[in-house]
């Protein structure tokens, strides 16, 4: 029988086009190659955003990541074995480091291959950000969202934009989560063992690279069940390989360094997590973060939620104002001060509160409207990570929210109505607002570069106008200011034993990442002070501001808009013979007199 073609007519007289297997091809081929200048736009367009930032100074716990990275390089099996005093004492990395190494086994490389220098290493990590975008667009395509609008809608969140220029652990933990989520969608959807396979080596990468990856196995296991409405052996199987290497990696952490990784975990979360805050203020706290992460949920709302939703986001943020307002407090920072209300942060925290509150109306809406087992994989994706980061983790912040980003940005894209003519995938409207979250999270990012920048210039600045010859310049501090200080020569002060001459000079920053150990009149005096500027218009970790990026510990919200405060730095001289051991500080011991017990 001859194959029919566009040119073969129905009875009746009607044309009909009838594709011809060569036409399918050809439209393959037609969509393969859209696709593929689809990624190599949104690659673009993200190298396009970080570039500008490859210069930034190491920061926040950048460093840690470094050291082991430049260890590995030398002793590739022993990730962990060297020691660094970060808070106060000298201690081993493995017990200091909250994360597995996953990421510094990738620095390592960089560095091998690139050289240690600022610029080399953020290169490096430009691959994880662009995995992620790639990842959201395959997801969202899968999952029945509009991919290109998520793919931006990623990008337009200040969270992800600002955790980018950073070389920690969040963004490459989150590039693995999504496409282990996208490799078992695909498993389960297509049948394919493979690819459940490969999701099961992809949860085991995030979860080397991250602790919080460890929420992929109950997540995929009840995504599977909900998929099939039955347990399937196979799929669930597969996921026992991670946990299994889970629990290698677990072994390896107490045979080599005794260490239980997950234990001290668990002790860290619960030491410094009762400094916080009450009950009602954690799950707030939480929604603050998570509304300024992803700022879109708020840009977007009138396409989600109707026009009407401008009368009732009013609202709600006044009532949120009034109870902000009403709290005096929240998570130690002041709202209030002799002069009246801080209405710039209250405002600020309201919107944010607002925004987290419309993900969570987003996530409703969506399994409302479309009831399936992606619709439940999403929001217990989102829901999840936010218990995690509000209440178990041991600081509400950005970095422990990323891992939902992907979630929210696929969310917000399939939930937008789009009823004119679609410029990548949405109308003018949307887009300007996305436009709008790009410049916030470029303000945002440009404020965090700036503040890793003053305590870079600060360290310089201090010690090599402080160091003299004879006398070590000492001082107390943590993140990239101990990073460029030790560069410099200076000494940090190991609170566990040191001993001080006097005249030696100790510097003294008290936002610098740790608590700084006040020392008695008697052995210092103060002889000189730095003040930096912070040159920006937001606020990324400070207490003044209130803004608390990567800790809460700092302030309530993720960033605040505003002139920063200036970086202060105080110099004491020491007046005499200073010892310091086990953590006590015993002035005036003349030489040869050992220090009490």
């Amino acid at each position: 029988m001859r194959s029919p073609t566009v040119n073969d007519q129905p009875r009746g007289g009607k044309e009909v086009a009838i594709a011809t297997p060569q036409k399918f091809v050809r439209l393959g081929a037609t969509a393969r190659s859209a696709r593929g200048k689809e990624f190599v736009c949104l690659s673009l367009l993200t190298l396009a955003l970080l570039l500008p930032f490859v210069d930034k100074p190491l920061h926040v716990d950048d460093p840690v990541y470094v050291w082991t990275a430049q260890h590995i390089v030398a002793h590739p099996l022993d990730f962990y074995g060297l020691s660094v005093n970060w808070f106060k004492t000298t201690e081993s990395i493995a017990e200091l480091q909250q994360n597995p190494p996953g990421v510094s086994y990738w620095l390592a490389i960089v560095g091998a291959l690139f050289g240690w220098s600022e610029p080399a290493m953020h290169c490096g990590m430009l691959v994880p950000p662009v995995f992620a975008v790639i990842g959201v667009w395959l997801l969202a395509r899968r999952l029945g969202a509009p991919p290109t609008p998520a793919s931006l809608t990623l990008l337009a969140m200040p969270g992800f934009l600002v955790s980018s220029t950073t070389l920690m652990a969040d963004v490459l933990a989150t590039a693995f989560w999504t496409w282990a989520v996208l490799a078992w969608v695909v498993g389960l959807q297509e049948r394919k063992f493979g690819w459940l396979a490969a999701g099961a080596l992809l949860v085991s990468l995030c979860i080397l690279t991250k602790y919080v990856g460890l929420g992929l196995i109950p997540l995929l296991f009840t995504y599977t069940l909900a998929k099939y409405r039955r347990f399937e052996l196979g799929g669930s199987l597969l996921l026992l390989v991670p946990l299994a290497i889970t629990l290698v990696y677990r072994a390896r952490m107490i045979s080599r360094y005794g260490v239980d990784p997950f234990a001290a975990a668990s002790s860290y979360s619960q030491h410094e997590r009762p400094w916080a805050s009450t009950t009602i203020e954690l799950p707030w706290t939480g929604l603050i973060f998570l509304g300024g992460t992803f700022l879109p949920a708020l840009l977007l709302s009138t396409w989600i939620f109707g026009k009407w939703f401008s009368a009732f986001s009013i609202v709600f943020i006044l009532l949120v104002v009034a109870a902000l307002l009403g709290m005096q407090t929240l998570a130690h920072c002041p709202l209030r001060t002799s002069e009246g209300p801080r209405w710039g942060l209250v405002t600020q925290l309201a919107l944010f509160t607002l925004s987290g509150a419309l993900v969570f109306a987003s996530i409703i809406k969506h399994m409302v409207q479309r009831p399936s087992a992606e619709a439940i994989l999403l929001g217990l994706w989102v829901c999840g990570l936010f218990a995690f980061a509000s209440v178990v983790n041991w600081s509400t912040n950005t970095r422990a929210l990323l891992p939902a980003a992907p979630a929210v940005a696929i969310l917000l894209a399939a939930e937008v109505r789009v009823p004119r003519a679609r410029v990548f995938g949405l109308s003018p409207g949307p887009l300007a607002m996305l436009g709008i979250g790009l410049l916030v999270g470029l303000f945002v990012a440009q404020a965090d570069q700036a503040l890793a920048q003053s305590k870079r210039n600060a360290a310089i600045e201090i010690a090599r106008g402080r160091l003299r010859g004879g006398h070590p310049l000492w001082y107390q501090g943590s993140w990239g200011f101990q990073y460029y200080m030790d560069l410099e020569g200076a000494r940090k002060v190991d609170w566990n034993h040191v001993e001080v001459s006097p005249g030696d000079e100790m510097v003294e920053g008290y936002s610098t990442g740790v608590d700084i150990q006040l020392l008695p009149p008697v052995a210092v005096r103060p002889v000189a002070h730095y003040q930096v500027a912070v040159r920006a218009l937001a606020s990324t970790m400070s207490t003044e501001a209130g803004a608390g990026f990567y800790s809460d510990r700092f302030g309530p919200a993720p960033y605040v808009f505003g002139f920063p405060p200036d970086e202060v730095y105080f110099i004491l001289a020491f007046q005499t013979r200073v010892v310091v051991k086990n953590g006590f500080l015993y002035p005036d011991l003349h030489p040869g007199t050992e220090a009490p017990h």
